[in-house]
């Protein structure tokens, strides 16, 4: 079926964010007086805004509330946001080419829309997609299909695609039905094999496009 709606994931898929996004958790952690561990980047890239506070509670056993845990993180997340987001390299063309088919543009992200909305206009995509949805406002982080579903919306499951770059986030949208473009992301490149056995298809770099089997 001919595609109708491309539902992009935000971070690590269109946007360039993944160093900043690498390095927030050791930023929280050492603002409020400790070490982080080796581990942390790793620890914390499967989760979205939601998870973030709760986890670093708990995982450092910190005795300050999520509150203000949310705060250091929210300091650092506008400051990107507002000032310095960019979009992956030749993510804007894509974008405008599939708009310019017709396609309809959808943003399903775990990012916050008061942060996500000054980034698309600092990157000039604000004026692209015509439908977004956070997990904040769904109420379901991506570990269950909820946001998938609400982007979805009246649209065939055949004649929509998922752009996703993180490995839980491929599943979730898999199993529960859903056509996948795996987007690579250097966050996810030591679960690239999973990702891309579990996907539909793969894009490696925007700029290469053609080869996508239902763009063609």
């Amino acid at each position: 079926m001919t595609l109708q709606k491309a539902i992009f994931d935000m971070d690590g898929t269109i946007l360039d964010s993944t160093a900043m996004w690498a390095s927030s958790a050791a930023h929280v952690v050492t603002a409020l007086g400790y070490t982080p561990k080796d581990t942390i980047e790793r620890d914390t890239l499967p989760l979205g805004m939601l998870e973030y506070a709760p986890f670093l509670k708990q995982d450092y056993q910190l005795p300050h509330s999520l509150e203000e845990i949310n705060r250091v993180l929210e300091e650092r997340l506008v400051r990107y946001y507002n000032e310095e987001a960019t979009l992956k390299p030749g993510a804007l063309d894509f974008l405008r080419m599939l708009k310019g088919r017709g396609v309809t543009l959808v943003l399903a992200t775990a990012t916050d829309r008061y942060l996500l909305e000054p980034a698309l206009r600092l990157t000039g995509a604000d004026v692209l997609f015509d439908e977004i949805y956070t997990c904040g406002e769904v109420g379901h982080s991506k570990h269950t299909p909820e946001i998938y579903r609400a982007a979805l919306g009246s649209t065939p499951k055949d004649a929509a695609w998922i752009f996703e770059d993180a490995c839980y986030a491929v599943h979730t949208a898999v199993n529960d039905g859903f056509q996948v473009c795996a987007v690579a992301d250097s966050a996810a490149v030591h679960q690239w094999d999973e990702i891309a056995a579990a996907a539909a298809c793969t894009l490696e770099d925007y700029r290469r496009w053609q080869q996508l089997p239902f763009l063609r």
